[in-house]
Order: structure tokens, then C-alpha cells, then sequence
């Protein structure tokens, strides 16, 4: 029988974009070196569709490859509608108001009226970031800049100057005109490339075919027996849907502590997340609730990638005092980092992430058997991958 305890309404796929030179322009410069400062990277590098639309790694490398960053990459699936960025949160988009808040000075009009979501803003800051795009002071005029504006301005200068490397393909100056025909080429700035990298995220990682979303769309033979068990464990004995809610299992406006583990290079500093960003106590180790659709494409888990495999992040909100407090990094993945990484264990710190957790079941912890996990595993690991994005 069909389940019936529970409606989640699934996702309507994003309507194609009505200016396709915009989206052929946002791929280009998906994939494009230039927009890093040392022209060694690009967006792609930590969103690879072949790793779940993230980089695959628990902790993001640096530009260089040599250093660690202290949070991971995020996946880029059904982010359309998303008015959060980051695990922060710190770029947001008030759509109503058409109102953007983002790190650092207010945008200026010239740039902010090109965009029209969070997530063509989000993809600004990466590229004046010294760790994770624009390098290190005195390797390139990127990294130089006196200001974000001023860097902003160097990356469009260098698009612009671009030559197409062959025939087959356009120069940036075509492709500009022809996403932006009313706009001149002196006209064009960091928010149109910013919104045409959106426009292109938006429609090319839209992920609707899960055989979760194929159960709730009247499909009743899309989720096994076992599949079926793991959902009602998700939404009851689990209590996950307290968080993970909506089509996207993921509410991305909500910001939530649930203990994780910290980790990162020696020696490792706490990471308050979205206390950080508003500078609220009470919101201190608060991060985004991601969405669930693919989660078994895009270990490893949580915004430090404490966590392997979902039986370790199913086994951590069972107990996760225990977790907390006696986390350890193997020794493999302490082996594969390029710089020594340690375990956050200053009491006073792990305290104040304990009492952090505001909801009590979480401190009560999941009475759940093996298997109960063990259906709550394949759950999450089978029923919400959509075979589209699956490698073979």
C-alpha cells in the first residue's frame, strides 16, 4: 500500500531558460580558468558533476592545492529557488523586496539589478576568495586588488580581452552580446557573469527523477518494501523530517546545531557558522539544512565532512554526545591531507557545542534498531538518487 502518513508536495522542474545564449554563456564560464586568479582553477573544479556536483573531498583544497579550507563544497542540485548561499548563509536574496545581502560592503546597483537570485550572487565571492580562487597577495592582479569591485572589474576586463581558441568556438565579447542584447559591451559587469553562471546551475543540475519523487507523484511501485520502511522511519521513529522538510528534504532557511564534530588544520579553531555571520550568540554552530535529493552521490557528510558514510551520520544523531565528544579523524584520511589536521577538543568549546542543540530529541538521541538503520540507510542512499546523476 501506498503510504499515506505523510505529504510532501515533490519539486516542479525549473522552466527552461528563455535566453539560451545566457545559459551557453553561463557554461562557458562554468568550466572557464580564467575567472581564478591564477588561472588554474575554475567552477567546475569543486562542482563536478562525475562527484555529485561537489569536489568529493571532506574539506576543500585550496586554490593551490595545498592548503585545506575549513568548510567543504556544497552540491549544486535544484538550487533555483534557494534565497540562502553557503552553509552560512551569508548570501542571502530577499526576492520580494529584491533586496541582496552579501559579506562584506552592499553591492552596488550596477551590479546587484543584473541578478536575480542568491544563487547568481553566490557565485561573486568564491572568485575574490584567496584561499579558494583569487590566490595569494602578489601572485596575479586579482589577488592585488584594493577592493572586491576593483577585482570584480579585473575578472570582466580579462573575459573581454579573451580570444576564442578556435573558430568553432565564440568569444566572450559574441557570447556577452548575446545573452545581454540590450546591454553594451562597456555596460557588461561581474553581475552578468555572476547571473549567467546562475541561469546555467539552475537548469543543467535539476534533479527530479529519484525514485522518491516518482513514489510521490503516484508511482506506488517506485520505492521498495524496505524503501518504503525507511521513509517512515525518516518521517517518524527518526523524527528527520522535523528539519528536512519540502520536496528538497531540506529547508534552506532554516539553520540548525546538531553537534557535528570539529575538525580541521592543526591547530583547528571552532567554527561558528551562522553566528558568524549575524554575530548572534544563540546562533552560534548553526548551519543551512541542506536538501537530501542525491545525499548518497555526495559523501562525504555534514559542512566539515566529519562523516564518511550515511551510517556514520545516521550513527552520530543516535548519540551525539558521544560523537562530539570522541570524534577521531582516521588515519587514512589524516594521511591524504596536505597539511596536519587535529580534532577540536577544547572542553569549554565542545560544551558550548553541546548546549548549542535546541531540540531534545536530538540530545535524547535516535532509538532506532540496526534495522531500522539499516532501512533508513538504503532510504536515503537509494530512494533519493536519481539515476540521471549516477556514474557508470
Amino acid at each position: 500500500q501506498k503510504i499515506k502518513f505523510f505529504k510532501i508536495i515533490p519539486l516542479q522542474p525549473v522552466s527552461k531558460n528563455p535566453n539560451r545564449a545566457q545559459y551557453e554563456l553561463g557554461k562557458r564560464l562554468f568550466m572557464e580558468t580564467e575567472l581564478s586568479g591564477n588561472r588554474n582553477i575554475s567552477c567546475l573544479t569543486c562542482h563536478n558533476p562525475l562527484l555529485g556536483t561537489s569536489d568529493n573531498s571532506p574539506l576543500s583544497r585550496t586554490e593551490d592545492g595545498q592548503g585545506i579550507l575549513r568548510r567543504n563544497s556544497q552540491s549544486l542540485f535544484n538550487l533555483a529557488n534557494h534565497s540562502f548561499m553557503f552553509w552560512d548563509g551569508r548570501v542571502h536574496y530577499d526576492s520580494y523586496n529584491k533586496i541582496f545581502t552579501t559579506p562584506g560592503p552592499n553591492l552596488p546597483v550596477s551590479i546587484a539589478s543584473v541578478m536575480t537570485s542568491a544563487l547568481s550572487a553566490q557565485a561573486l565571492f568564491p572568485l575574490i576568495n584567496h584561499d579558494e580562487m583569487s590566490g595569494k597577495i602578489g601572485e596575479n592582479e586579482i589577488a592585488d586588488a584594493q577592493n572586491n569591485i576593483d577585482a570584480w572589474s579585473l575578472i570582466v576586463t580579462r573575459l573581454k580581452k579573451l580570444e576564442s581558441p578556435n573558430r568553432r568556438f565564440k568569444s566572450y565579447l559574441q557570447l556577452f552580446a548575446e545573452a545581454y542584447p540590450q546591454t553594451t559591451i562597456e555596460q557588461i559587469n561581474i553581475g552578468h557573469v555572476a547571473e549567467a553562471i546562475g541561469a546555467f546551475e539552475k537548469e543543467k543540475f535539476q534533479s527530479t527523477g529519484s525514485p522518491f519523487y516518482r513514489y510521490l507523484n503516484g508511482e506506488q511501485d517506485a520505492l521498495s518494501s524496505q524503501q518504503k520502511r525507511g521513509f517512515k522511519i525518516f518521517v517518524d521513529e527518526g523524527k528527520c523530517i522535523a528539519c528536512h522538510q519540502g520536496g528538497e528534504l531540506g529547508n534552506n532557511t532554516f539553520f540548525a546545531s546538531v553537534g557535528i564534530p570539529q575538525w580541521g588544520q592543526d591547530p583547528v579553531l571552532a567554527d561558528a557558522g551562522r553566528g558568524e555571520v549575524n554575530h548572534e550568540e544563540f546562533r552560534k554552530y548553526f548551519f543551512k539544512t541542506p536538501s537530501l535529493l542525491n545525499i548518497g552521490l555526495t559523501a562525504p557528510y555534514m559542512h566539515n565532512g566529519a562523516f564518511i558514510n550515511l551510517r556514520e551520520v545516521i550513527n552520530h544523531y543516535s548519540n551525539i554526545k558521544s560523537s562530539l565528544y570522541n570524534y577521531q579523524i582516521p588515519l587514512e584520511r589524516k594521511k591524504s591531507m596536505p597539511v596536519a589536521v587535529e580534532v577540536l577538543k577544547n572542553p569549554a568549546e565542545l560544551e558550548a557545542i553541546w548546549k548549542s542543540i535546541a531540540a531534545p530529541f536530538l540530545k535524547t538521541g535516535l532509538l532506532l534498531s540496526e534495522s531500522d538503520k539499516d532501512d533508513l540507510e538504503v532510504f536515503l542512499k537509494e530512494a533519493l538518487t536519481d539515476p540521471l546523476w549516477i556514474v557508470k
